[in-house]
């Protein structure tokens, strides 16, 4: 299976992304040899960008990062927030020691996803003055919350790429047994709940 996968995705990587790329290059070779329509080139480019950019980001998501195997979940999840603070200059109160227990590689990889989409997130459209990271346990399930207290936003009329990462994220989440739920109005900030199961095995 994994090796099938692994077909697969350099399948996807060959063919879809290897043709938008040289679909741009041609596009801004164009612009560059100066040709009267410039102004369609560069928006056609554009959108190819965004597309390329959105098949890469579903690509990534199907991939294992490296530093999760050797700093943790915790780890990983403070680099991210922590990056993301001091791009945007502001405070973040972090209490993830939920995450340094061991859990399954799927469990870890997707709440890592999660982490990382939220977070993303926050910095392209929150504006926020603070953002929190926390994880506790409860009843053998883990709920990873991610906060702002930014802009918000419609829940219900959510459309582009903000809408596609809501999406992916529920589907992730399902596929483990987890649940997304999100608290938020325009102008009152966000708050994400990220929420899986920890079976009976586990410690």
């Amino acid at each position: 299976m994994q090796e099938e996968q692994c077909r697969r995705l350099s399948r996807e990587l060959h063919d879809d992304l290897g043709q938008m790329l040289a679909s741009v290059a041609l596009e801004l070779h164009g612009i560059r040899a100066g040709s009267p329509e410039q102004g369609e080139r560069l928006t056609r480019a554009a959108m190819l960008v965004d597309q390329l950019s959105a098949r890469v980001h579903a690509a990534a998501w199907n991939l294992r990062p490296a530093d999760l195997d050797h700093l943790g979940l915790r780890a990983c999840v403070e680099d991210l927030a922590a990056m993301l603070c001091a791009q945007l200059d502001i405070p973040c109160d972090m209490d993830l020691e939920a995450l340094s227990r061991p859990l399954a590689p799927e469990i870890a990889l997707t709440l890592y996803r999660v982490a990382q989409e939220a977070l993303t997130n926050i910095g392209k459209h929150a504006q926020p003055r603070r953002a929190s990271v926390t994880a506790h346990i409860c009843d053998r399930r883990l709920r990873l919350t991610i906060e702002d207290d930014g802009r918000g936003f419609d829940a219900d009329a959510t459309l582009g790429s903000r809408a596609l990462g809501l999406a992916g994220m529920r589907e992730r989440l399902a596929l483990i047994g987890g649940e997304l739920s999100i608290e938020t109005a325009r102008d009152r900030g966000t708050t994400l709940y990220a929420d899986v199961p920890l079976f009976a095995d586990m410690p």
